[in-house]
């Protein structure tokens, strides 16, 4: 299957893709909602990460709504992938709610090969949107195909599913989820490649990770790193978050890291090609807020 090209459809979660959105909200059929999923990419130093996705599904609570309690099985997940665990359409092993409630709708996407290092430093692509019945969204089930592969030195190698399997499920809590309209809703992924791929014995293995977040419930940090091929790879982290960024080269250095909890962080530039790492500290974190770092200058 052909790769999709992506550089084409890039969009930035912005207010006008809220109201092309809301706008269509008033279409939505009664008894279903309509949900949005939109995938970014938490990246790796390499030159290309090709990932072939299937299908989407999406497991939702019929007889609860967005705004219910979330299970308490979920309290401590944070939308994080579970290992192991499929259970396909028949809502089986669902959790507390009554498994009659329970139902796995299919997300009508854009299905093929996504070179997720074309989605970082604030972009993000639209996987897919469609209604679904409405409920509580519990999770999201993402199926992988084989035609999994990376490009390093220019050099491309096959990209082996770990254990084979071949999909990640991603528990779905409020917080994960933008309410833009009444039964309206947004949802990014974050492809986190540096906790999902290891090289091992020679071969490159793809465990997915995959974090859920909201737009308006996380923050931002930007900059712009300085000189020119000074510059690696960006952690921003404090005790229970952690998440990277790299540096558009050919945008005067520029990074953005989204999905950030509301907090206190530290941020690290790798310096590469002899110019020295760098650390800034005390760096806010408020939601629904863009943190500016401005200009960052590494030195040798």
């Amino acid at each position: 299957m052909p790769a999709i090209i992506l550089s084409a459809i890039l969009v930035f979660f912005a207010c006008q893709k809220e109201a092309s959105h809301s706008a269509a909200s008033e279409n939505i059929p009664a008894g279903k909602a309509k949900l949005s999923v939109f995938l970014t990419d938490g990246p790796l130093d390499f030159q290309k990460v090709l990932i072939d996705i299937k299908s989407i599904q999406v497991l939702v609570d019929t007889c609860h709504h967005f705004g219910d309690m979330d299970d308490q099985e979920d309290e401590h997940h944070d939308g994080e992938h579970e290992e192991g665990e499929d259970h396909g359409h028949d809502g089986e092993g669902s959790g507390n709610s009554n498994d009659s409630c329970r139902v796995w709708s299919d997300l009508q996407i854009n299905p093929g090969i996504y070179d997720l290092l074309t989605l970082r430093n604030g972009q993000d692509t639209l996987l897919g949107a469609s209604f679904i019945p409405n409920g509580k969204i519990i999770k999201i089930k993402i199926n992988l195909g084989p035609d999994n592969s990376i490009m390093a030195d220019s050099i491309t190698s096959p990209l082996k599913i770990r254990n084979g399997q071949d999909f990640v499920i991603i528990k779905i809590r409020n917080e994960h989820l933008d309410s833009i309209a009444p039964n309206n809703f947004h949802l990014i992924l974050d492809f986190d490649l540096a906790r999902s791929i290891k090289f091992e014995n020679g071969v490159y293995l793809l465990s997915p990770v995959v974090k859920a977040f909201s737009g308006k419930n996380t923050g931002t940090i930007e900059g712009k790193v300085r000189p020119e091929d000074s510059f690696g790879m960006i952690s921003a982290f404090n005790a229970t978050d952690t998440a990277f960024a790299l540096p558009d080269r050919d945008d005067e250095g520029e990074f953005k890291i989204r999905g950030l909890k509301e907090g206190t962080y530290s941020v690290t530039i790798q310096g590469i090609n002899g110019f020295l790492d760098s650390t800034i500290t005390n760096v806010q974190v408020i939601k629904g807020r863009e943190t500016e770092l401005g200009k960052i200058v590494l030195h040798q």
